[in-house]
């Protein structure tokens, strides 16, 4: 599949799933179960989570997963030349990455120069929690099929390998949701930015503003619940408000316009979209090396 054809596909699912009537309950849960990992170590994930670090991990896995001989120098190859991380900043991650026990790395068999990785039955676990966010939901969206009912099954290991076969068609591609949606890295790039822009989207749409005037979110409050500071929320709010999606109104209580809405769902469309579509190339295609398969459907109405 090539990558108009592949982006084409994507771009189809996302439009289906906002559709969907489910979708808005699926958008909840998806941030109720990372909340649920992220509250129990805060400070890891505020930066685990910012775009640049997820995909230099989703990068890690994607090669372990889809190569014979998973090599470090060739996740750094890639994720620089993707702009993820300069390599002084990703020597770093990976160093974080061994001292939390997340990752085991040794010299090639056959050449000393080369380092092999492996990430560690822990991380295995971590990431199986965080992906759960997204596959849960496209069991609800994507009732009845194969591809996502099967996962529930599967070790840790199998479970990753399942998605990260068709995530690594995804990368090779560029169809990733940064180069999708280039709208939202404004909010995803920062600590915790992809958490804050669900909880002022929760926020907003939570059952005592119905009938308001307006939407709005007491977005203060919000930085607490994820560890951050409240200068921090400030700033995000501020930016977001000259791009034109919100309105302080005071130094509490935020006015969310519909472009953050439609920007919200947009990301989160495309998020399950490309997990979708992630498990599907896997599905199709079981061998590392080949990934020559279309994308196989999915009721999603």
């Amino acid at each position: 599949m090539c990558s108009g054809s592949l982006k084409l596909a994507i771009e189809q699912s996302a439009r289906a799933f906002e559709r969907h009537v489910d979708f808005e309950a699926c958008i909840r849960s998806h941030y109720s179960i990372l909340l649920e990992c992220y509250s129990k170590r805060p400070f890891f994930y505020k930066t685990a989570l910012k775009f640049s670090r997820l995909m230099v991990s989703f990068t890690l896995l994607s090669t372990y997963f889809s190569k014979p001989v998973p090599l470090l120098s060739e996740v750094k190859a890639f994720c620089v030349a993707r702009g993820f991380c300069s390599r002084n900043s990703l020597e770093s991650i990976f160093l974080l990455f061994r001292a939390l026990g997340f990752m085991t790395v040794s010299r090639h068999p056959d050449d000393s120069r080369l380092r092999v990785f492996s990430p560690s039955s822990q991380a295995c676990e971590e990431i199986r929690r965080m992906l759960t966010s997204v596959v849960e939901p496209l069991g609800v969206m994507c009732s009845g099929t194969a591809v996502c009912g099967s996962m529930g099954g599967l070790d840790d290991r199998a479970y990753l390998a399942r998605y990260f076969k068709g995530f690594s068609v995804l990368l090779s591609h560029n169809v990733t949701i940064d180069l999708l949606m280039p709208d939202c890295y404004w909010l995803v790039k920062r600590d915790a930015g992809h958490m804050l822009m669900l909880a002022i989207y929760n926020d907003a749409c939570a059952l005592d503003n119905q009938g308001a005037s307006f939407r709005s979110s007491s977005y203060l409050s919000i930085a607490e619940q994820l560890s951050v500071s409240k200068t921090h929320v400030i700033r995000l709010v501020q930016e977001g408000a000259d791009r034109g999606y919100f309105k302080i109104h005071s130094k509490t209580l935020l006015e969310v316009l519909p472009p953050f809405m439609v920007l919200v769902r947009r990301f989160m469309a495309y998020s399950f979209a490309t997990g979708l579509h992630s498990l599907q190339l896997s599905h199709a295609d079981s061998t590392p090396a080949t990934h020559s398969q279309g994308v196989t459907g999915c009721r999603l109405m």
